[in-house]
């Protein structure tokens, strides 16, 4: 089985609708109940596949700042949301984009954003890289 962990995101009202319309929108891709941490696994994986320079212009953006708030929340996620988060931390230190590491909480947000903007068919194929395999069904 694999391991999971809670994340912390601290969100303002904008910052909860963002999460929820991105959470309905692959849910209704899907055609599935999913978990929230699976929206935030996707939201990640999609945000993996952006350039450097592109996610350094997004932690600028005031929209990145409207999100973040005092309302806190707590995301259950596979463990590989860490490993996958610390990638895109690790590509602007190597690049050279950043003088230090970003927040996790403000990637996190930046890639609910990037999930947002994201082409439907984009949405589909990070859930299908993320996704856990589906459980045979057992007979008898």
């Amino acid at each position: 089985m694999a391991q999971s962990r809670t994340y912390k995101l601290r969100l303002s009202k904008e910052g909860i609708d963002l999460f929820l319309q991105c959470h309905c929108r692959l849910a209704h891709l899907l055609q599935n109940f999913i978990p929230y941490g699976v929206t935030l696994m996707v939201a990640v994986a999609i945000l993996e596949g952006q350039d450097a320079c592109d996610v350094v212009a997004e932690l600028e953006e005031q929209r990145l700042h409207h999100c973040i708030g005092d309302n806190i929340r707590f995301v259950g996620s596979s463990t590989a949301l860490i490993d996958a988060t610390k990638r895109v931390s690790d590509k602007l230190l190597n690049r050279h984009e950043c003088p230090s590491a970003p927040q996790m909480g403000h990637l996190y947000i930046i890639a609910l954003l990037s999930l947002a903007s994201a082409e439907d068919r984009q949405l589909v194929e990070a859930f299908e890289r993320v996704a856990p395999p589906r459980r045979r069904s057992r007979q008898g």
